[in-house]
């Protein structure tokens, strides 16, 4: 019998949170700052899920965006190093007068002069 009336203590208490009718007991009172604790935690909870959903989004953004960087970087430098091959580059000249060496650079040692010289 006791099991029958815990059932329907349960039921009843439903239909009093559906119904309404707990906010015109005493006992509201009682609960109220917990229910207003309650409030608040899952209102600071939804604003940290909101947060962190939008830091999320933004991580995403830029990640892509350096992904689409390093892709431009290695596309430029390919370019670069094609340009500056020394047969492109004297393609390029072949109209300007410019000539590639043919002889080897060689360093050239200049003794600079002395004290006595220069009176």
């Amino acid at each position: 019998m006791k099991e029958k009336k815990q059932k329907k203590t349960g039921g009843k208490t439903v239909m009093k949170v559906l119904g309404g009718t707990f906010l015109v007991k005493e006992n509201f009172s009682k609960q109220f700052p917990f229910m207003v604790y309650v409030t608040v935690l899952l209102m600071v909870i939804i604003t940290n899920t909101y947060i962190a959903e939008e830091r999320n989004r933004d991580l995403a953004e830029t990640s892509k965006r350096l992904y689409d960087l390093q892709v431009e970087y290695v596309q430029v430098k390919s370019e670069i190093m094609e340009a500056s091959k020394q047969s492109v580059l004297a393609k390029r000249l072949e109209g300007t007068g410019l000539k590639e060496a043919i002889e080897p650079m060689r360093r050239i040692n200049m003794e600079e002069p002395s004290n006595a010289e220069q009176q």
